[in-house]
């Protein structure tokens, strides 16, 4: 009686553990623990989801899903450039100013450069030509660089503006008076020209000053 007894415990604790084991399984398979698929050569294939947001495959093959903010980010970039917004008038104005100060500097420096070498009528038409092209708010700037850059050796480039009555008067007497500062060489070549030009806004100075030093032509005396 006491074997059939035992016997009979024996089984119900096997029983036990054999439920337990059964609960243990169904639980951890409900809870989305990774099961065996032999469908590729009885390999075990896994996911697991990286850092950056991607699922990469456990087995070293490629991710099967990608981040959508890394999506968009990657279809952003591969996107063609948006074009530039077209530029004001004001800009465009501005720009083609800019052009032109630039032209008459870089003629200043050029013969402020340059050595020797007479200055011709070609040379003074197209430093004149330039510097009536220079803006009306950049002239003042550009001619006094001009005035200090440009040599006596080249003086004639500065004579070209001041022979010309076309440019406001302004600017002829700060070339004139420029000349006035320079070797008597330079005076001698330049103020008898103006002398012959009444019309010329600096004529009565230039007439003044070539009486005092006594070099007034002969003939203007007699008169």
């Amino acid at each position: 009686m006491n074997v059939r007894i035992r016997k009979i415990v024996v089984l119900v604790a096997v029983a036990a553990v054999a439920l337990v084991a059964i609960v243990a399984i169904l639980r951890l398979g409900s809870d989305g623990a990774p099961t065996a698929s032999e469908g590729d050569s009885g390999r075990v294939s896994a996911t697991s989801a990286s850092g950056d947001g991607k699922i990469r495959a456990a087995d070293g093959g490629k991710a099967s899903v990608e981040n959508s903010d890394t999506d968009s980010e990657t279809a952003e970039a591969s996107s063609p450039d948006e074009a530039e917004e077209p530029k004001t008038a004001e800009e465009l104005q501005e720009e083609e100013e800019e052009k032109k100060v630039e032209a008459f500097d870089s003629l200043t420096d050029k013969w402020m450069e340059k050595s020797g070498g007479e200055v011709t009528m070609k040379d003074m038409d197209d430093f004149v030509a330039a510097f009536k092209s220079v803006p009306k708010a950049r002239k003042d700037e550009c001619l006094h660089r001009a005035l200090n850059l440009v040599s006596d050796d080249h003086v004639l480039l500065l004579a070209g503006i001041l022979f010309d009555k076309s440019i406001d008067k302004e600017y002829l007497e700060l070339v004139f008076n420029d000349v006035l500062n320079r070797d008597e060489e330079v005076k001698k070549l330049i103020l008898p020209k103006i002398f012959k030009d009444k019309d010329h806004p600096c004529w009565a100075d230039t007439a003044w000053i070539l009486d005092v030093t006594g070099e007034l032509p002969q003939k203007e005396e007699s008169e």
